[in-house]
């Protein structure tokens, strides 16, 4: 099966957040600076009062709500941040070879790709795992790197029925 494809500086940013979210020393270090926040903001009515004229009451009460608020909003700011600093990591060098026009093709051997900058051969038992989001197909090649294959290129459902098929003949979804 053949496709062609231009993929997006937001293609881009996207797997690189979906790849966060499913990394697992990334997963314990944002549960563990989603937990730190709120400890901190519960710990520092008591060094405040020490200096503060004000009742305890009042201290938790402001810190409580703060820690509430850094519960709900803290994976939102998380993947704001990271989306800022991706798009500040693009724009360091000369990035313009990912978003080209390349041409994919499978076959019972393997993935190549090829674009302007050259070609690219992966086979089957170099792929680590297949991985589908509501938007994307991403095939990695590695633990950090994969082939982004945006939904939008495909004509119709039916069409990306059976990309994923010809895919599941070779590894498993």
């Amino acid at each position: 099966m053949e496709i062609e494809f231009e993929l997006l500086e937001e293609d881009y940013i996207n797997f690189n957040i979906n790849h966060a979210k499913q990394s697992p020393s990334l997963k314990r270090s944002l549960i563990a600076q989603r937990l730190v926040g709120p400890i901190v903001f519960l710990i520092t009515p008591f060094i405040v009062i020490r200096f503060s004229a004000i009742s305890i009451g009042y201290w938790m009460t402001v810190f409580s709500i703060t820690s509430l608020i850094w519960l709900i909003f803290y994976p939102r700011y998380f993947d704001w941040e990271m989306r800022r600093r991706i798009v500040k990591m693009l724009q360091e060098g000369n990035n313009e070879h990912l978003f080209k026009k390349r041409k994919m093709v499978v076959t019972d051997k393997g993935i190549t790709e090829s674009s302007a900058n050259g070609e690219t051969n992966t086979k089957w038992n170099e792929v680590n795992k297949v991985d589908e989001t509501s938007e994307y197909v991403y095939i990695y090649n590695s633990s950090i790197s994969a082939y982004i294959i945006p939904k939008r290129i495909f004509k119709n459902k039916n069409t990306l029925k059976i990309f994923l098929e010809e895919l599941l003949k070779y590894t498993i979804l």
